[in-house]
């Protein structure tokens, strides 16, 4: 639970701050092989380092943020883009989320810069999330084992 309030305040801080991020949660399947591809982190899950890792111009800012058992396992990783098409106004960070979550069970939080918008990913569906409070309750149900965003 801590986790999931951890990370919808880095992402609604983000947003208010119009800075761009992506977060995978890991579920029943593994995400080393995305892990892999970005920075190794190992780091402890809170609000401020995922936003030191978002934060415009840091090393690792572009890529997505992999969760796995309550840390941050690793940072700017790539994903997997949807083949589907998306509404216009969404860009690559939610082709990625999109693609994550069709390929696995994880659950992506994708914060737009251009927008200050946060939406999440599950099942390979993009939903906006309209507060805080609805991210963190939405975020603890699906990683108890809930389905659906």
């Amino acid at each position: 639970r801590r986790a999931c309030r951890e990370i919808a305040h880095a992402c609604f801080d983000m947003a208010a701050r119009r800075h761009g991020a992506i977060v995978v949660l890991e579920r029943t399947q593994g995400l080393r092989n995305y892990a892999e591809s970005g920075i190794l982190v190992r780091g402890d899950l809170t609000r401020d380092l995922l936003a030191t890792l978002f934060f415009p111009g840091s090393p690792l800012h572009d890529g997505a943020a992999v969760v796995a058992e309550g840390q941050i396992l690793a940072a700017s990783c790539f994903l997997p883009l949807t083949e589907r098409t998306l509404p216009l106004q969404y860009g690559t960070r939610h082709r990625a989320a999109v693609g994550v979550t069709e390929e696995t069970d994880a659950v992506a939080v994708v914060v737009s810069e251009e927008r200050g918008q946060v939406s999440l990913a599950c099942s390979g569906e993009l939903s906006p999330v309209a507060s805080l409070s609805d991210l963190e309750l939405q975020l603890a149900g699906l990683m108890a084992g809930g389905s659906g965003a």
